[in-house]
This record gives C-alpha cells, structure tokens and sequence, in this order.
C-alpha cells in the first residue's frame, strides 16, 4: 500500500469525499502540482509514464491524493468477456478477475493514493451494454480489496430517461464508489436529456464520483456526486470514443482559460475578440496577479500559464463549495453562481457590443432540479427539500 494519503486511512469513501482531482498528462502533472491544495484536491495522472510519476509526486508529497487512470476506455470497446483490458509493451491485454488484481495492486506499488480499473468503454446502445454493464460490476465486486473506484467509461446516451434506471442500478449495485465518464464527441452536457439525468443519477447513486469532466463537476457535487475529475484540456474534458493505436494527437495546444464569472473555458482569441475596443477583464488568482486574461499566446510557455490559471479559479470555487453544507445550503450556492454568469455574460455583451451567447449547459442547470430516481435513499431525501429553481 502507498505511504501518506492513501485509501486506508480512514476509508476511501472518506478520501474522494468533496474533493476535486486535476486531471493532467504525465507531461504537464508537475506545473500544475503547486497550485493543488493537499487537503481538498489532488491529480489524476494519464500516460505511459503515469506510474512513474505518481510514484514521483508521492515520493516528494506523501499527503497529496495522486492517482492513475491508464485510459484503457480510449483505446478499446468492453465486452462481456472482457470488460478490463490494459496496453502494455508487448500489445494489448484482456484481464481477468487475477490480471485486474496484479494491475490495481501496479497502482498501489507506485503509491497511488487508491487504485482505478482500467475498464473499456461500454457500448453506448443498451442492449449491447447491459450485458457489459453486468459485467464491468461484477467482475469488480469479486475484487477482494477496500482500495478501489471503478471506472465506467459510457456514451452520454446512457443518461437518457430510458437507460438511466439500468445505469442507476448497475452503479448502486457495486460494493467500490464508481468514477462516471461521459463520452461524446463534444460536451456530452449539451445533449438531450444528459444534464437532467446526469443530476438524477447523483441524487440516487451516493457513492459516485464524475470523472473527466469540466464544470459539471460542481452541478454534480451540488447534486450528492461523492466528488469529481476535471481535465485541464478539452480532450480530458470528456470521454471519447475507441480509437485505433495510432489515431489522435498531433495538433498543437492553443490556450484555453476558465473565465470563472462566466462558468465557462474560453479560447483566448475569443476574449481577444470581445475587448478588442474595451479594457479586457483581469484576474486576481496566484498566478494572474491582476493581468489581463487577453494576454495569452499559444505559446507552450504561454499555454502552460494559462492551464496554471485555469486550476487555480478551479480550486477558488471549489473552495466556496467545500465551505459549505451538502445539501440546500450547496445547492443555493451553485444557484447563486449560475445566476451570477447569467448576468454576467449580460453585462459583458453589453459593455463590448459584441453577442455573448448563454450556453445550453449553463441554461440546464438554471432548470429546476429533478427528483432522484424512484426507489432509492436519494429519493427518500429529496422528498424532504424544495430542490433548486
């Protein structure tokens, strides 16, 4: 087991409480290390380096949550037979119940605070996936170990009043805390149905963690989610599909900020574009200082500060959340943020006389608030609040 932080210390349920991970590349882990508070966040680390840098940062912050994600859902589709599989040097491997054991226990020997499942993606159609589903669940469940998150890379299609009651059963019926990832080829929140489900299933499912995400992290921990994995690049944002071994990469990073009155990341030229003829908007985070969010190139040096910003007002409304109470005491706050961006973007196209559209995400968390889904302890709860407008 790794030394420090770790799942067996007081519980992993405990561990991933309320806490708010960075998901990083093995490449950039280290830039953004300094601005990760040890007591309410920590990094997921991606990459065929990622274990030797877990063990690095572990190795020099033993009280820093560290803990890998090999990202085996981006590279093959699960199957009833196969739900785990892993590529090492030798080619791809499908793991049973022994090799999903020796590659957990992989994780905990480079002092990964717990360790993560390295599931395939699950077929977005149910018929195809129910039998997946089953088995990603029970293959983990006779995992005999306290240190666990199972990994469950899904289509956002999962989220669809017609699914969500399997999804929802599957999750509920795992014996580890399941780390939930959306998969679509842009924000699987702006889909039909996806940000109403997706506040449904961490109502009713309380020990589930959403991974890979963006902003819908606070919606969901708003919502009961356990915790949640944010990527600091579009790409880390949310799932995508399978792809073959040589497909993705390649492209160069342009910088991309988190614009914290809006709720929302922007490219640095559209902000350009906005206050090509006002004053641009400043930022008072530990790595901004006062400078203008314009000032920005794509640059990698210039990319790498604005990732640095970006965790920075990340952690600053986290910590707003953290201070305050589960329930309708957080949920009247995340109101309060999302009706602080709708004025705003407001106030913003008014003063650059440019269009600054409201998106659909943030347009669905200002909609009232769903029950949770019938028959579970949420539900039960949810009966005993107004739940938000």
């Amino acid at each position: 087991m790794g030394a420090g932080t770790g799942a067996g210390t007081g519980g992993i349920d405990e561990l991933l409480r309320d806490r708010l991970l960075i998901m990083v590349n093995d490449r950039s882990a280290n830039e953004v290390l300094p601005h990760v508070p040890a007591r309410t966040g920590g990094l997921v680390v991606t990459g065929a380096d990622a274990p030797v840098r877990c063990r690095a940062i572990r190795n020099a912050y033993p009280e820093t949550v560290v803990v890998m994600d090999h990202e085996s859902h981006t590279r093959r589709t699960a199957t009833a037979d196969a739900p785990f599989g892993l590529r090492t040097a030798y080619g791809w491997r499908d793991l049973d119940l022994t090799g999903l054991d020796e590659v957990l226990d992989g994780q905990r020997d480079n002092k990964a605070s717990y360790a993560v499942t390295p599931t395939c993606f699950v077929p977005a159609d149910e018929a195809g996936g129910a039998p997946v589903l089953g088995a990603v669940i029970g293959q983990a469940n006779r995992l005999h170990r306290e240190d666990t998150v199972v990994l469950l890379p899904c289509s956002w299609r999962w989220l669809r009043r017609s699914s969500l009651p399997l999804l929802a059963d599957r999750i509920r019926a795992c014996r580890h805390p399941v780390a939930l990832i959306m998969q679509a080829k842009d924000d699987p929140m702006e889909r039909e149905q996806a940000a109403e489900g997706l506040r449904q299933l961490c109502r009713s499912c309380p020990r589930l963690v959403v991974w890979r995400t963006d902003l819908a992290a606070f919606d969901a921990m708003a919502h009961g989610a356990l915790g949640a994995a944010v990527g600091v690049s579009a790409a880390l944002r949310h799932g995508v599909a399978p792809r073959p071994e040589n497909g993705g990469g390649g492209h160069k990073p342009y910088p991309v900020v988190l614009v914290r009155r809006l709720l929302r990341y922007h490219r640095v030229a559209t902000l350009q574009d906005w206050f090509a003829h006002v004053d641009p908007w400043t930022c008072d985070c530990a790595v901004c200082k006062g400078a203008p969010l314009t000032r920005f190139t794509d640059h990698d040096a210039d990319v790498t500060v604005a990732l640095r910003h970006s965790v920075c007002e990340l952690y600053a409304l986290h910590e707003e959340l953290d201070a305050t109470l589960a329930g309708d005491e957080r949920l009247g706050w995340w109101r309060q943020q999302l009706a602080d961006a709708w004025e705003h973007h407001r106030l913003l196209a008014a003063r650059t006389g440019t269009e600054v559209p409201f998106p659909k995400v943030l347009q669905a968390w200002r909609r009232q608030s769903p029950t949770a889904l019938p028959g579970t302890a949420g539900e039960q709860r949810g009966q005993k609040r107004s739940g938000p407008s």
